[in-house]
């Protein structure tokens, strides 16, 4: 009899378990990211927030920590919010509680529309509902009024929250390719493609390198290394507008060429409007050429 409890109390929390994590799955998007939002209320007051999401206590909780306005004169930004979203078993539904810096706590639901997330709660006399309508990855669509039976009778506020993605300022650098054949692979690269070739900053064996375009590199370094089939999703592309030329140019070489399906001497119209097509180096590589405007 105690087994059979104890099996049982170990089931229920396994499907427990299963459903607060797809409960919580909606939050996906918003995990891990900084949200921010600017507009006006309905009243004239100035709305900034920023939010993070974050999960806790084994996935069973997705926390959030806001900023804005501490202050009813609106002078003073820092913390405002904690809060706390949770699926409650008993209810089989999503709850959602936010501390605020006034001391306030404000209670309600939350429910799924597709990819949308609904909250639910009384402020006053009043419910509320604020609305996260998903745009994409990094954007949604804020709307807070009063929502019934899928309409607005009432918007107080309307914005959208943008996560705050870091733009490191990266580009392109090298491309580099483990290579059998060191002095033919290098010239194939220089007289194929016309590439300068520039030198190691060591001076060391075993490499040769090309200058493509601006400080941007092809990088060939001799390597045993066990053979691996160069399969042709696995490439370098490299683009130019003058194909037609470039095409002769490998005619006279006695390079063949191919579209993407695989015919030799063919071109392949891309969906873009760009032309492209794939030869092979004497490694095996395959290299993309086309016509897309960088």
């Amino acid at each position: 009899m105690k087994k059979t409890i104890c099996l049982s109390l170990l089931l229920a929390g396994f499907f427990n378990l299963q459903a607060q994590s797809a409960a919580l799955s909606i939050f996906e998007p918003l995990i891990g990211k900084t949200w921010k939002a600017e507009g006006t209320w309905g009243d004239g007051s100035q709305f900034i927030q920023e939010i993070t999401f974050a999960y806790d206590l084994g996935q069973t909780l997705v926390v959030s920590h806001s900023k804005g306005f501490t202050n009813q004169e609106q002078t003073t930004y820092g913390d405002r919010n904690h809060g706390i979203r949770k699926y409650d078993a008993q209810t089989q539904s999503l709850v959602f509680w936010e501390f605020d810096v006034f001391g306030g706590v404000t209670k309600g639901n939350v429910v799924q529309k597709g990819k949308d997330i609904v909250y639910t709660y009384q402020y006053g006399d009043s419910q509320v509902t604020d609305y996260w309508q998903y745009v994409d990855a990094n954007t949604y669509n804020f709307t807070v009024g009063s929502y019934k039976d899928g309409n607005w009778e009432q918007t107080y506020l309307q914005t959208q929250f943008k996560a705050n993605i870091p733009d490191f300022g990266f580009t392109f650098d090298h491309y580099s390719i483990i290579v059998d054949k060191l002095m033919e692979t290098g010239d194939f690269y220089r007289d194929v493609f016309g590439l300068t070739e520039i030198p190691h900053p060591d001076n060391a064996p075993g490499f040769r390198w090309f200058q493509i375009h601006g400080n941007s590199q092809l990088q060939l370094i001799k390597k045993d290394v066990d053979g691996f089939t160069k399969d042709k999703s696995m490439h370098l592309c490299l683009s130019t507008q003058d194909l037609e030329n470039f095409i002769e140019h490998l005619m006279a070489m006695n390079i063949d060429f191919y579209d993407r399906p695989g015919n030799k001497n063919s071109i392949t119209d891309r969906s873009d409007g760009a032309k492209q097509i794939y030869i092979q180096d004497p490694e095996g590589y395959w290299i993309e050429i086309n016509t897309a405007i960088p």
